[in-house]
């Protein structure tokens, strides 16, 4: 009986020492995940702040040519 109850929780243990080296490999592997999300993440966002910035740029030109336009129908 003592056997059996020691071999019982000999298995217990190596099923909880499995299950820990799954869950630490599970959490390697999101934070490898998680890592590629943030470096995807922040080259997205620098796309986007550069094509804001583009936007403004080309937003301001027109402004400006629409002022020299309407300038030069005022001189007229």
């Amino acid at each position: 009986m003592n056997n059996e109850l020691l071999h019982h929780l000999e298995q217990r243990i190596n099923e909880a020492v499995e299950e820990i080296g799954s869950l630490r490999k599970r959490i390697a592997d999101l934070e490898m995940q998680n890592y590629e999300l943030n470096e995807e993440k922040s080259e997205l966002q620098n796309t986007l702040n550069q094509s804001k910035e583009q936007q403004s740029n080309w937003e301001s030109s027109l402004s400006q040519m629409l002022s020299r336009l309407n300038q030069m129908d005022n001189k007229q």
